[in-house]
């Protein structure tokens, strides 16, 4: 398995603010109680820097996944009040606690909500990843015996402090097919090569493409979107599908934006802090819908 780029300056990064955490945790430490009472708990400390908050923060939730990736948001575990982060601090630590039943769970993250547009799989804040096992989701048990789970967990608010954008059509050639649960547009740090990392490299996506859609032209058979995501690298650009009563990895990549220098390849996007790169056009393929 290729090792994510992305998720090795994670462990890097997380290393480096360890200590920080530490002297932090002593410093300012606010206490959130979450669902209460099963008999288990898991007890996370939450360290956020590379802030202050974006503006569009509605709240900070913590989720464990019992299955992951899950087959749907009803099988999650979600704290029912935000994490009590500070507006103005460039870096805080706050404990959060939610109870939860016996078990055996796959995944724990920190999921953000903004003030502006639907969640979606791009607000993931933290996602601990285990070196032990392939950088796959960090897994956990809640046992009698051992029924409190302690972790840290690191969130970069620049992760979802989105300063440019990518703008551009997706241009389909033909009708959606009517066993479509959804269709998403997603641009990703680098191409992802295993499902993990269609997490862990997603910078931005949006589930609204459709013919429903405002954005829709019916005429041209084409959406126009427009991707907000943090400055950077953007090395690959996708279309996928996803029939009705499939899990959420049986989507279909029905088209990507190609590079205008060598068509079939990804085209790659450096975006300054506060751009817009338009013309991230993108033609869609309905064949490439079918198992």
């Amino acid at each position: 398995m290729t090792i994510p780029r992305g998720a090795v300056r994670g462990v890097v990064l997380a290393s480096a603010v360890i200590g920080v955490a530490a002297l932090l945790a002593a410093l300012s430490c606010e206490v959130e109680h979450g669902i209460a009472p099963l008999p288990g708990m898991v007890r996370a400390r939450v360290l956020f820097y590379g802030g202050p908050p974006p503006k569009n923060t509605q709240g900070i939730y913590l989720v464990v996944a019992p299955k992951f990736p899950p087959r749907a948001i009803n099988e999650l575990y979600h704290s029912p009040n935000s994490l009590p982060f500070k507006w103005d601090a460039v870096r805080d630590t706050v404990m959060a606690e939610m109870g939860l039943p016996y078990g055996h769970y796959e995944a724990i993250s920190l999921w953000w909500y903004n003030t502006e547009t639907k969640s979606n799989l791009a607000d993931v804040l933290a996602l601990p990843l285990d070196a032990t096992n392939n950088l796959l989701p960090l897994g956990f048990d809640i046992t009698k015996e051992e029924p409190v789970f302690e972790i840290d967990l690191r969130a970069n608010w620049s992760r979802v402090d989105r300063d440019a954008s990518i703008e551009g059509t997706l241009y389909f050639n033909g009708p959606f097919p009517g066993n479509t649960l959804a269709t998403a547009v997603a641009a990703y740090v680098r191409k992802p090569e295993v499902n993990v990392e269609y997490l862990t490299l997603l910078k931005s996506i949006d589930f609204s493409v459709g013919p429903e859609s405002e954005k829709f032209d019916a005429q041209k058979n084409a959406y126009h979107y427009v991707l907000p995501v943090r400055h950077g690298t953007v090395e690959y650009v996708a279309v996928f599908w996803l029939p009705e009563r499939a899990s959420l990895t049986d989507y279909r990549v029905l088209g990507i934006y190609e590079d205008p220098s060598a068509p079939g390849e990804p085209g790659k996007l450096s975006i300054k802090a506060g751009e817009t790169k338009k013309g991230v056009d993108i033609f869609v393929d309905w064949a490439k819908a079918k198992p």
